[in-house]
């Protein structure tokens, strides 16, 4: 080992060059790995707050169409008292949102859910309390907060949290989700519109929602109640756990595309480095490797010797890449710590993953200088000057 390193820094110049052009590549993989970690936590997050319910919202939402006084498209209360009727379905709770901050750089942004709490509880059945409770039918001025928004805002169960004006009393803390919810607010439903509306006095509708969350009875089929839903209630669209769980998961497409592009730039740029280096060694080396190979170095010895010092190359390349993406992804981190904005995400795989990415580049580019290094002539090679 020691001597396969001290042969990768016999042209200090020429090795650094090479090192210095994975780093660059590795870094930006180390980055933006770890912003497509904290995607996937989010998109996690998510999951466990749509998983086992339907999503129904107007038929029109989305599309610039008609308006009801400004504003996007609702629907009446009374379609969720509808769709209770509906076979399979166990309740069917009226939400409205108002935003109470808006997001920043990957962060989610902060919001007020006014929802109908089902009489036996169980709408976010996927997401623990860490304290306090879930809020029951008939509570009024009283708030379950996600856990980054109770940081932010110094909240405890039972003491007050002051919403959009609006005071209330904290009966539960979620856990921590890494997902949007956890800086969202949910208050009774007449509290939310109450707020939607004082926010939209354009909005003459008392009794407005903007999506309605259904929880199927035990052993329903939530697909096919799904279809059942669109097809009996007029002027709706639903959003089963399925669909809803690939529109999630599209969100860390791009990001997935940009990492591929980086890696393929790495491969690229970092891949004919190393073959220039090792190539270069090779060929002032070629005395050398005949005198080896005349004292009885076999190939194999002579292979491992190469490949092991474009490995070497990998591999610090790699572990300086990382370690400079990471000391990024920290300060990046504190300078939005402030606003309880989270951008990047350490994981094993943002830490091992570009290393690993390195080492195994940097080998297959030694790959083929370590063959013609092996394959030498001791007698050819000892011939030249």
């Amino acid at each position: 080992m020691t001597f396969i390193f001290r042969n990768m820094w016999r042209r200090k110049g020429r090795t650094f060059l090479t090192i210095f052009g994975i780093v660059v590549g590795i870094f930006a993989l180390t980055v933006l790995g770890g912003m497509t970690a904290r995607m996937d936590q989010q998109v996690k997050g998510m999951k466990g707050f749509i998983t086992g319910k339907i999503s129904v919202a107007p038929e029109d939402s989305g599309a610039h169409v008609r308006m009801r006084g400004g504003g996007s498209s609702y629907m009446d209360l009374s379609t969720a008292r509808a769709i209770e009727k509906i076979p399979g379905v166990q309740t069917a709770s009226g939400m409205v949102m108002v935003q109470l901050k808006s997001a920043e750089g990957l962060s989610a942004p902060q919001m007020l859910v006014g929802y109908e709490p089902p009489a036996d509880g169980g709408m976010f059945k996927d997401i623990k309390m860490s304290q306090g409770r879930e809020l029951k039918a008939g509570d009024t001025d009283k708030a379950v907060v996600g856990s980054v928004l109770a940081t932010q805002e110094r909240s405890k169960v039972g003491g007050p949290i002051t919403l959009k004006g609006k005071t209330y009393e904290v009966a539960g803390i979620m856990d921590a989700t890494l997902g949007p919810t956890d800086a969202w607010a949910f208050v009774p439903y007449q509290d939310g519109l109450n707020t939607f509306l004082a926010a939209n006095p354009f909005i003459k509708d008392v009794q407005l929602v903007q999506s309605i969350t259904v929880l199927p009875k035990p052993g329903a089929d939530i697909e096919a109640l799904a279809g059942t839903i669109q097809k009996d209630i007029p002027g709706v669209k639903t959003t089963s756990p399925v669909q809803a769980e690939k529109q999630i998961s599209q969100m860390t497409t791009i990001f997935s595309a940009i990492i591929l592009g980086i890696a393929f730039i790495a491969l690229f740029v970092g891949g004919l480095s190393v073959i220039n280096t090792m190539i270069m060694s090779v060929s002032e080396r070629r005395r050398e490797i005949g005198l080896k190979k005349a004292i009885g170095a076999t190939t194999s010895t002579i292979l491992r010797e190469y490949l092991g010092e474009a490995a070497m190359i990998g591999l610090f390349a790699g572990a300086v890449g990382m370690l400079a993406g990471l000391l990024a992804i920290s300060a990046l981190n504190r300078a939005t710590h402030a606003n309880n904005v989270v951008i990047f995400a350490v994981t094993s795989t943002v830490i091992l993953g570009p290393v690993i990415f390195a080492t195994i580049l940097a080998s297959l580019a030694g790959l083929f200088p370590a063959l013609r290094a092996a394959r030498l002539n001791p007698v050819d090679a000892l011939k030249e000057e």
